[in-house]
């Protein structure tokens, strides 16, 4: 299958997130390309535990910015995205415990590539700016 690439269309306005999200897919990509042309199992552990590391300090700067939310709605997203980032480090952390063993097709990463899209690109931090903007912790530019 074709890797998950990267498109504008998932940009959320914010350029430092938005370069961090493009470098996420960019990982998923080379782990993806790396399964592909069987490559040894280090070097792809190697690019995943990268990518790993990789979200792991992305959610930690999510998170400190959904620290400013105060408001209820806020609030009651920042305990919801927060819970979610750990639940994808959780499912991730399980993959590459599959892919230890050998279990690891493309497609593995492609869905985890586009859960990531679908939730973190997309759905939460649309929702993460717009409560940014809501409660005046983020300028516009």
């Amino acid at each position: 299958m074709p890797p998950v690439l990267w498109t504008e269309t998932y940009s959320i306005g914010h350029t430092a997130i938005d370069h961090h999200h493009r470098e996420l897919v960019e990982c998923l990509v080379a782990v993806q390309t790396a399964i592909d042309v069987q490559a040894s199992m280090a070097e792809i552990l190697g690019r995943f535990d990268f990518w790993l590391d990789a979200f792991a300090c992305h959610a930690q700067i999510e998170e400190r910015l959904m620290d400013r939310l105060t408001l209820p709605p806020g609030s009651a997203h920042r305990e919801i995205h927060c819970a979610e980032h750990g639940d994808f480090l959780h499912e991730a952390m399980a993959l590459r415990t599959r892919m230890k063993t050998g279990h690891c097709p493309s497609s593995i990463i492609e869905n985890l590539g586009l859960s990531l899209i679908g939730f973190d690109l997309i759905r939460r931090d649309f929702e993460m700016i717009g409560h940014l903007l809501h409660e005046g912790q983020l300028e516009i530019g």
